[in-house]
Protein backbone atom coordinates (compact mmCIF):
# COMPACT_ATOMS: atom_id res chain seq x y z
CA UNK A 1 0.00 0.00 0.00
CA UNK A 2 1.29 3.47 -0.92
CA UNK A 3 0.99 5.80 2.05
CA UNK A 4 2.09 8.98 0.27
CA UNK A 5 5.14 11.20 0.50
CA UNK A 6 3.80 13.28 3.41
CA UNK A 7 3.32 10.32 5.73
CA UNK A 8 6.54 8.68 4.55
CA UNK A 9 8.50 11.84 5.37
CA UNK A 10 6.94 12.08 8.84
CA UNK A 11 7.81 8.41 9.43
CA UNK A 12 11.45 9.11 8.54
CA UNK A 13 11.80 11.25 11.69
CA UNK A 14 10.51 8.58 14.09
CA UNK A 15 13.55 6.87 15.68
CA UNK A 16 13.91 3.09 15.77
CA UNK A 17 12.52 1.08 18.68
CA UNK A 18 10.20 3.78 20.02
CA UNK A 19 6.54 4.18 20.94
CA UNK A 20 4.36 6.77 19.21
CA UNK A 21 1.18 8.72 19.79
CA UNK A 22 -0.39 9.79 16.49
CA UNK A 23 -2.79 12.63 17.26
CA UNK A 24 -5.48 13.17 14.64
CA UNK A 25 -4.67 9.77 13.18
CA UNK A 26 -7.58 9.63 10.70
CA UNK A 27 -7.08 6.23 8.99
CA UNK A 28 -4.02 5.32 11.14
CA UNK A 29 -1.81 5.18 8.07
CA UNK A 30 1.23 6.54 9.92
CA UNK A 31 1.18 3.97 12.76
CA UNK A 32 0.61 1.18 10.25
CA UNK A 33 3.54 2.33 8.12
CA UNK A 34 5.80 2.60 11.18
CA UNK A 35 4.78 -0.89 12.32
CA UNK A 36 5.45 -2.31 8.86
CA UNK A 37 8.89 -0.68 8.90
CA UNK A 38 9.59 -2.30 12.25
CA UNK A 39 10.38 1.07 13.83
CA UNK A 40 7.90 1.05 16.72
CA UNK A 41 7.08 -1.14 19.67
CA UNK A 42 3.65 0.42 20.22
CA UNK A 43 1.41 3.19 18.87
CA UNK A 44 -1.62 5.00 20.22
CA UNK A 45 -3.71 6.23 17.31
CA UNK A 46 -6.02 8.97 18.52
CA UNK A 47 -8.79 11.08 17.06
CA UNK A 48 -11.51 13.20 18.60
CA UNK A 49 -14.27 11.88 16.32
CA UNK A 50 -15.74 8.39 16.10
CA UNK A 51 -15.66 8.21 12.29
CA UNK A 52 -11.87 8.44 11.97
CA UNK A 53 -11.45 6.02 14.88
CA UNK A 54 -13.64 3.45 13.12
CA UNK A 55 -11.65 3.97 9.91
CA UNK A 56 -8.40 3.56 11.86
CA UNK A 57 -9.62 0.31 13.44
CA UNK A 58 -10.52 -1.01 9.99
CA UNK A 59 -7.06 -0.17 8.63
CA UNK A 60 -5.26 -1.71 11.61
CA UNK A 61 -7.34 -4.89 11.42
CA UNK A 62 -6.70 -5.24 7.68
CA UNK A 63 -2.94 -5.27 8.39
CA UNK A 64 -3.24 -7.52 11.45
CA UNK A 65 -1.65 -4.96 13.76
CA UNK A 66 -4.15 -4.93 16.63
CA UNK A 67 -1.45 -5.96 19.14
CA UNK A 68 0.82 -3.04 18.21
CA UNK A 69 -1.57 -0.17 17.44
CA UNK A 70 -4.28 0.91 19.88
CA UNK A 71 -7.07 3.19 18.63
CA UNK A 72 -8.29 5.70 21.20
CA UNK A 73 -11.02 8.29 20.82
CA UNK A 74 -10.35 11.50 22.71
CA UNK A 75 -9.32 15.13 22.68
CA UNK A 76 -5.70 15.74 21.69
CA UNK A 77 -3.05 14.41 24.06
CA UNK A 78 -5.68 13.26 26.55
CA UNK A 79 -5.62 9.84 24.83
CA UNK A 80 -2.25 9.09 26.47
CA UNK A 81 -0.70 9.50 29.91
CA UNK A 82 2.52 11.36 30.65
CA UNK A 83 5.49 9.28 29.53
CA UNK A 84 3.39 6.62 27.82
CA UNK A 85 4.95 7.24 24.41
CA UNK A 86 8.42 8.40 23.38
CA UNK A 87 7.23 10.33 20.34
CA UNK A 88 4.18 12.52 19.80
CA UNK A 89 3.11 13.18 16.23
CA UNK A 90 0.51 15.84 15.46
CA UNK A 91 -0.12 16.12 11.74
CA UNK A 92 -2.65 17.41 9.25
CA UNK A 93 -4.23 20.22 11.26
CA UNK A 94 -3.74 23.96 11.68
CA UNK A 95 -0.85 25.37 13.66
CA UNK A 96 -3.18 27.21 16.02
CA UNK A 97 -5.00 23.97 16.83
CA UNK A 98 -1.67 22.28 17.52
CA UNK A 99 -0.72 25.05 19.94
CA UNK A 100 -4.05 24.60 21.75
CA UNK A 101 -3.43 20.85 22.04
CA UNK A 102 0.09 21.34 23.40
CA UNK A 103 -1.02 24.05 25.83
CA UNK A 104 -3.92 22.02 27.14
CA UNK A 105 -1.77 18.98 27.93
CA UNK A 106 1.63 20.58 28.43
CA UNK A 107 2.89 18.05 30.99
CA UNK A 108 2.07 15.13 28.70
CA UNK A 109 3.80 16.91 25.80
CA UNK A 110 6.89 17.62 27.89
CA UNK A 111 7.16 13.96 28.89
CA UNK A 112 7.81 12.93 25.29
CA UNK A 113 11.34 12.73 23.91
CA UNK A 114 10.29 14.30 20.60
CA UNK A 115 7.45 16.16 18.92
CA UNK A 116 6.93 15.74 15.18
CA UNK A 117 4.57 18.43 13.91
CA UNK A 118 3.10 18.82 10.43
CA UNK A 119 0.95 21.96 10.39
CA UNK A 120 -1.33 22.81 7.48
CA UNK A 121 -0.88 26.51 8.20
CA UNK A 122 0.53 28.95 10.80
CA UNK A 123 3.90 27.14 10.91
CA UNK A 124 5.63 30.37 11.92
CA UNK A 125 3.36 30.84 14.92
CA UNK A 126 3.81 27.19 15.89
CA UNK A 127 7.60 27.45 15.76
CA UNK A 128 7.50 30.65 17.81
CA UNK A 129 5.25 29.13 20.47
CA UNK A 130 7.34 25.97 20.78
CA UNK A 131 10.59 27.90 21.13
CA UNK A 132 9.05 30.19 23.76
CA UNK A 133 7.86 27.15 25.69
CA UNK A 134 11.10 25.23 26.03
CA UNK A 135 11.34 23.32 22.76
CA UNK A 136 14.43 23.17 20.59
CA UNK A 137 14.18 22.96 16.81
CA UNK A 138 16.07 19.74 16.01
CA UNK A 139 15.32 19.62 12.31
CA UNK A 140 12.77 20.41 9.61
CA UNK A 141 11.73 18.73 6.41
CA UNK A 142 9.51 19.31 3.40
CA UNK A 143 7.39 16.85 1.44
CA UNK A 144 5.57 17.45 -1.83
CA UNK A 145 2.42 15.51 -2.57
CA UNK A 146 -0.42 16.33 -4.93
CA UNK A 147 1.08 19.71 -5.77
CA UNK A 148 1.16 20.74 -2.09
CA UNK A 149 4.32 21.28 -0.05
CA UNK A 150 4.04 20.13 3.56
CA UNK A 151 6.28 21.30 6.40
CA UNK A 152 7.48 18.83 9.02
CA UNK A 153 8.92 20.29 12.24
CA UNK A 154 10.91 18.15 14.70
CA UNK A 155 11.17 19.43 18.28
CA UNK A 156 12.87 18.19 21.44
CA UNK A 157 13.11 19.74 24.89
CA UNK A 158 15.86 22.35 25.16
CA UNK A 159 16.84 25.96 24.70
CA UNK A 160 16.61 27.53 21.25
CA UNK A 161 17.66 30.97 20.14
CA UNK A 162 15.14 33.45 18.77
CA UNK A 163 14.91 34.09 15.04
CA UNK A 164 13.70 36.96 12.83
CA UNK A 165 10.06 36.61 11.84
CA UNK A 166 10.80 35.83 8.19
CA UNK A 167 13.30 33.12 9.17
CA UNK A 168 10.68 31.54 11.45
CA UNK A 169 8.25 31.64 8.55
CA UNK A 170 10.63 30.01 6.09
CA UNK A 171 12.04 27.51 8.60
CA UNK A 172 15.46 28.03 10.22
CA UNK A 173 16.71 24.49 9.61
CA UNK A 174 15.34 24.43 6.07
CA UNK A 175 17.35 27.56 5.34
CA UNK A 176 20.48 26.21 6.99
CA UNK A 177 20.38 22.91 5.12
CA UNK A 178 19.22 24.25 1.77
CA UNK A 179 16.40 21.73 1.31
CA UNK A 180 15.77 20.88 -2.34
CA UNK A 181 12.16 22.04 -2.04
CA UNK A 182 13.13 25.31 -0.35
CA UNK A 183 12.77 27.53 -3.47
CA UNK A 184 9.27 26.18 -4.12
CA UNK A 185 8.41 26.53 -0.42
CA UNK A 186 9.49 30.18 -0.38
CA UNK A 187 7.61 30.85 -3.62
CA UNK A 188 4.45 29.46 -2.05
CA UNK A 189 4.85 31.74 0.96
CA UNK A 190 5.46 34.77 -1.26
CA UNK A 191 2.39 34.00 -3.37
CA UNK A 192 0.27 33.84 -0.22
CA UNK A 193 1.44 37.27 0.91
CA UNK A 194 0.97 38.69 -2.58
CA UNK A 195 -2.65 37.49 -2.61
CA UNK A 196 -3.35 38.93 0.84
CA UNK A 197 -1.83 42.28 -0.10
CA UNK A 198 -3.73 42.37 -3.39
CA UNK A 199 -7.03 41.68 -1.62
CA UNK A 200 -6.37 44.58 0.76
CA UNK A 201 -5.13 47.03 -1.86
CA UNK A 202 -8.64 47.98 -2.99
CA UNK A 203 -9.31 49.70 0.34
CA UNK A 204 -7.42 52.81 1.38
CA UNK A 205 -8.22 52.03 5.00
CA UNK A 206 -6.74 48.55 4.63
CA UNK A 207 -3.65 49.87 2.84
CA UNK A 208 -2.86 52.22 5.71
CA UNK A 209 -3.41 49.59 8.39
CA UNK A 210 -0.71 48.04 10.56
CA UNK A 211 -1.74 44.63 9.23
CA UNK A 212 -1.01 45.68 5.63
CA UNK A 213 2.38 47.09 6.62
CA UNK A 214 3.22 43.87 8.46
CA UNK A 215 2.29 41.72 5.46
CA UNK A 216 4.35 43.94 3.15
CA UNK A 217 7.36 43.84 5.47
CA UNK A 218 7.13 40.08 5.75
CA UNK A 219 6.89 39.71 1.96
CA UNK A 220 9.93 41.95 1.46
CA UNK A 221 11.94 40.00 4.03
CA UNK A 222 11.03 36.67 2.41
CA UNK A 223 11.98 38.06 -1.01
CA UNK A 224 15.40 38.99 0.42
CA UNK A 225 15.81 35.42 1.74
CA UNK A 226 14.79 33.98 -1.63
CA UNK A 227 17.30 36.18 -3.46
CA UNK A 228 20.04 35.09 -1.08
CA UNK A 229 19.46 31.36 -1.56
CA UNK A 230 19.21 31.77 -5.36
CA UNK A 231 22.62 33.40 -5.64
Amino acid sequence: MAFGKRIETIAKWVPENTSVADIGTDHAYLPVLLAQMGKITFAAAGDIASGPCLAAQKTIKSFGLEKIVSVRQGDGLEIITAGETDIIVIAGMGGATMIEILQKSSEIAKSAARLILQPMNAARELRFWCIRNGWKLINEDLAEEGGIIYEIIIMERGLEREYPTAVLEAGPRLLEEGHELLPAHLQRLLERYSKMLASMSGSEQAKTSARYREFLRQKNDLEAIAREINR
